[in-house]
């Protein structure tokens, strides 16, 4: 009967995703191009955008109606937020495997109603102890194409040292419930949907360099799935339940250990260095959250490795002289302002931001100093109009932040970075949970690139990170170059004297929004570096033009990383919009991303009357459920 239902409803969702294909774009699944690796999603625009859901008691939305519905159900038999959330991630491994799964990494905010504290926690992935970055580079110094791909960008994964620190803390469920409804749904089977056959499509040259990827994804002929055909996964729910049994030291020193190092090493294409130690020493670590106010609302987010909460704590920060609320949505006016402020604070990030344990000399908190958020912003608004930012003064610690910021206190970047880390992936995940008690979580999670490096665990059913492509590559040194040696974490909370590996920059920015003191909204989304945009232009939508939080989603969305600006497809007369920008002095390029890599973001919104407020991605399959 089960079976039957998944079956079911999985042909109703499936079919109702290729009529509305078939209805706006008559548009095939597009074949495998060049830049499928970047790019790997269907360029067909929706032409319908849901209503927000209101729920009374508690809520989860996330990027596939079945994660959705299991942590909505963990809520519904006595879980709180963080078994929701673990049940959540477990399900989007198995529904989701292109975008997140234990094989990769993710970072977890939590606020703790009976305590009123928010906790952050850590679960990046590492840099192995072996890696080269001479590995990554062809014989002209750039990075190769084929580096995404194989056991070599693989970095130790985190996501089951975090979801377990979590769980083994504040959980209330045994975690043999919290993860029966992956178990089940990976070995009674789930219907392929349009954009999970579109992703094994793309990626099937990558899948069929490794017999366990192909064993896992493709048929035995290397054929893809078909839409609404079921496809088990028993190798992953054995991993999942050999998990419930032994916890996480089976995953970092037993025998998933072992495998995972095996799969790696072995790899028939781009073999890597990761070893035992590394997964041995790795841990989640707990972290000081980055906070910000915005229009008197106090944020809260992910600090280093993390870029996300900073930038958009910046980018917040130079909006706050500026009534952007006078300004119509997607409109010059408004997509000037966001634009400059956008380029300006990527122009910091580039330069400054990375893993702070590698970066002593840095105090990468004080780009977020008011007194330089106020010169950063003189400088977004007197430059001229899409010409590329420098970097704004170094944040040195020999300042000890007690020096006025309109002074020069430190040197300009020697070699500016415009672009950033041009190979961050866009298919990570995020979920938003709050419960009954208005305990909140803010999760985002990840394997990098689409389907991550291609590689499946041989034996175990699920895909590794391809993470150590976020490292800035070409540099021999700064913030967020690779760097493979042992440091203490003198900035995480607990286990600072362990030496640990370094963890690549992230954008991921899960973020609680405080109203008088309270939870208000929580928020998050995938999309690469363009995470940072998504979310700061979501907090706008809301606090600014008081959106509820589904159209402050379905909004349209621009990206301004100090080069030039892309402006997604559903802008309203999108032309003469373009054309004003120009006019200008903005440089405007067209997109070749599909509409699904403009992100998938996911929040909840806890209203004045108490009513829980859902607003999921219409971009992706995303759901809100609750009750």
């Amino acid at each position: 009967m089960f079976v039957y239902r998944v079956r079911l409803w999985l042909f109703i969702v499936g079919g109702t995703g290729l009529m509305v294909m078939a209805i706006t774009s008559k548009a095939q699944l597009p074949p495998p191009s060049p830049d499928a690796e970047l790019y790997p999603e269907p360029v067909d625009v929706p032409r319908w955008f849901p209503p927000a859901t209101l729920h009374e008691k508690a809520m989860v939305s996330a990027a596939h109606p079945l994660a959705a519905r299991a942590g909505a159900n963990i809520l519904k038999t006595g879980g709180n937020a963080i078994d929701a959330m673990v049940a959540t991630q477990m399900v989007l491994n198995v529904v989701e495997p292109q975008s997140s799964g234990i094989g990769g990494g993710c970072f977890i905010l939590f606020y703790d109603a009976r305590e009123k504290k928010t906790y952050c926690i850590d679960g990046r992935e590492e840099c192995p102890a072996a890696a080269r970055r001479e590995d990554f580079l062809g014989t002209d110094g750039k990075e190769k194409p084929e580096a995404l791909t194989g056991g070599l960008p693989v970095g130790v994964p985190g996501t089951v040292a975090a979801m377990w620190l979590a769980h083994e803390r504040w959980g209330k469920l045994p975690i043999g419930r919290v993860l029966e409804p992956a178990i089940k749904l990976a070995e009674e089977g789930i219907g392929v949907t349009a954009r999970l056959r579109t992703m094994i499509l793309v990626n099937r040259p990558r899948f069929l360099r490794f017999p366990s990827s192909r064993a896992v994804f493709l048929h035995a002929d290397g054929g893809v799935p078909e839409l609404g055909e079921v496809r088990r996964q028993p190798q992953l729910a054995q991993t999942l339940r050999l998990l419930v049994e032994h916890g996480p030291r089976v995953f970092y020193e037993g025998e998933i250990a072992a495998d995972i190092v095996k799969t790696v090493r072995e790899a028939a294409y781009q073999p890597g260095r990761l070893a035992m130690d590394d997964l041995k020493r790795y841990r989640a670590v707990y972290r000081e959250p980055v906070t910000f106010s915005y229009r008197g609302y106090e944020c809260l987010s992910m600090p280093p490795p993390s870029s996300g909460g900073i930038t958009v704590g910046m980018i917040l920060g130079m909006l706050e002289g500026k009534e952007i609320a006078k300004h119509k949505p997607e409109r010059v006016g408004e997509v000037d302002l966001l634009a400059r402020a956008s380029a300006a604070a990527f122009a910091d990030r580039n330069a400054y931001l990375g893993d702070q344990d590698w970066s002593p000399e840095l105090d990468m908190k004080a780009l977020l100093a008011p007194e330089r958020v106020r010169h950063r912003a003189e400088a977004a608004w007197e430059q001229e109009a899409g010409k590329q930012f420098r970097p704004g003064p170094r944040p040195d610690r020999r300042t000890g932040g007690g020096e006025s910021w309109s002074r020069l206190v430190g040197p300009l970047a020697e070699r500016v970075d415009y672009a950033g880390n041009p190979h961050e992936g866009d298919n990570t995940t995020h979920f938003s949970v709050v419960d009954g008690e208005r305990n909140v979580v803010a999760c985002t999670t990840t394997i990098e690139h689409g389907m991550g490096s291609a590689l499946v665990v041989a034996g175990r059913g699920f895909l590794l990170n391809n993470e150590l492509t976020d490292f800035d590559l070409v540099k021999e040194f700064g913030p967020n170059a690779l760097d493979a040696s042992r440091r203490p974490r003198s900035t995480a909370l607990t286990d600072n004297k362990e030496p640990a590996g370094k963890r690549p920059r992230s954008s991921m920015t899960p973020v609680f929004v405080f109203k008088e003191g309270k939870p208000y909204l929580t928020l998050g989304s995938p999309g690469g570096s363009q995470i940072i945009n998504i979310v700061a232009q979501c907090l706008v939508n809301v606090i600014d033009h008081g959106m509820d939080v589904q159209q402050a989603i379905n909004a349209p969305r621009l990206s301004s990383q100090n080069r030039p600006l892309t402006l997604e497809g559903h802008y309203k007369s999108r032309a003469a919009l373009i054309s004003a920008l120009k006019q200008a002095g903005w440089p405007v390029q067209e997109s070749q991303a599909g509409y699904q890599a403009w992100g998938g973001a996911h929040g909840i919104r806890i209203r004045p009357d108490g009513k829980l407020e859902g607003g999921a991605d219409p971009r992706r399959e995303g759901a809100v459920r609750g009750f």
